[in-house]
């Protein structure tokens, strides 16, 4: 059921376009809401304009229609499977059958007709409205970074140590970093989880984070662990693109135990858990 919630807006909008197919809003009727208003507008307008105007009214009308069904197709792929920007060309796919498969329904429409060139401008409209999509996530995330504070001055190195007991690494985190094309390797002390009172934030930003990822499909604070008793935990903080262990999306804020070897999916970067206590 919580899946099927997540589709209820593409498929009403679905539905209206369904019933925009009808007779009733065919270019015959639909003149006579629009010819009238222009007329009105402008009294010496030639028939010739006139036409040309109620023709880029209504393609411009089915290009927003399918320019918002392709941002909820989006919305709804984003949320049932994370990573936003990964499921723009599905989205775009999607928006293209149901164009096609409504030129179809039009074929059986009185006054209506199939047309490859209508399906051709509600594609481009859902190219469109994706486009928008992409470039409002790019911006939300670069605001996001700007308005980080600096990154904390690096302290001068320590001169060697002898190991102890309370410096033990107690896992650490290896993968790969897909939107930097990179590798990423993190160590957790015992001592930086006894600091941060047995709880250890990851995300994108360096003041409320202590492993930090740059890299933009990670929230500032994305996923914790906790290590109780020789077991540790994640849970996601209610991050833009959710957390995934393998494979299974985590609720926010409801910890799952970890085993060595499993496998972290956190937007765009891929983490393997080695647990060393």
């Amino acid at each position: 059921m919580g899946r099927l919630k997540r589709w209820v807006p593409a498929l009403i909008w679905m539905f209206v376009i369904f019933s925009g197919s009808g007779d009733s809003n065919s270019m015959l009727h639909s003149s006579r809401l629009i010819e009238p208003f222009f007329r009105w507008l402008m009294p010496n307008i030639a028939q010739e304009q006139l036409d040309m105007i109620h023709v880029v009214v209504r393609k411009g009308a089915h290009m927003a229609e399918f320019a918002f069904l392709a941002c909820l197709f989006l919305q709804a792929l984003a949320i049932e499977q994370g990573d936003t920007r990964r499921w723009i060309p599905w989205a775009w796919i999607l928006s293209t059958i149901y164009a096609a498969s409504d030129e179809i329904h039009q074929m059986f429409v009185p006054n209506r007709g199939a047309s490859v060139g209508d399906v051709m401008i509600d594609s481009a409209g859902a190219a469109l409205g994706l486009l928008g999509c992409f470039l409002f996530l790019r911006a939300k995330a670069r605001k996001a970074e700007a308005q980080e504070p600096p990154p904390k001055p690096v302290p001068a190195p320590l001169p060697p140590q002898r190991p102890c007991f309370a410096d033990r690494l107690l896992c650490t985190l290896h993968g790969e970093d897909f939107e930097n094309r990179s590798q990423v390797h993190l160590e957790v002390p015992d001592r930086l989880q006894r600091e941060n009172g047995g709880r250890i934030i990851l995300g994108r930003s360096s003041a409320k984070a202590q492993l930090c990822i740059k890299n933009t499909s990670i929230s500032g604070e994305h996923f914790s662990l906790q290590f109780h008793n020789g077991q540790f935990a994640i849970e996601d903080l209610d991050s833009s693109n959710g957390t995934r262990v393998n494979g299974r999306r985590l609720t926010p804020f409801q910890p799952a135990n970890l085993a060595d070897g499993d496998r972290i999916e956190a937007g765009e970067v891929l983490l393997h858990f080695r647990q060393l206590a």
